[in-house]
């Protein structure tokens, strides 16, 4: 029995370095991965906010527009005329 303990106690010291050295890799994978998905959505909702922006800019300028455009209805009765 103490020669299996002695076996597994030999064993476990030859791999209990590239545990460590695999678990350190994934934790450092993990991070940089982390780190692309926190980036993605700062450069995601940035663009949302600029295009927002850019479509109130556009429907402020289409208001403006139908705003100075006057009264259709009225245009349509002051140039009607019967042949």
């Amino acid at each position: 029995m103490s020669a299996i303990a002695g076996l597994l106690a030999a064993a476990w010291a030859r791999v209990a370095g590239w545990l460590a050295a695999a678990g350190a890799a994934i934790a450092v994978l993990a991070a940089v991965h982390a780190a692309g998905r926190r980036d993605g959505r700062a450069r995601a909702e940035t663009d949302m906010l600029r295009r927002a922006a850019r479509a109130r800019e556009v429907r402020d300028a289409v208001e403006r527009d139908v705003d100075r455009a006057g009264d259709p209805a009225g245009e349509l009765r002051r140039d009607w005329r019967r042949p």
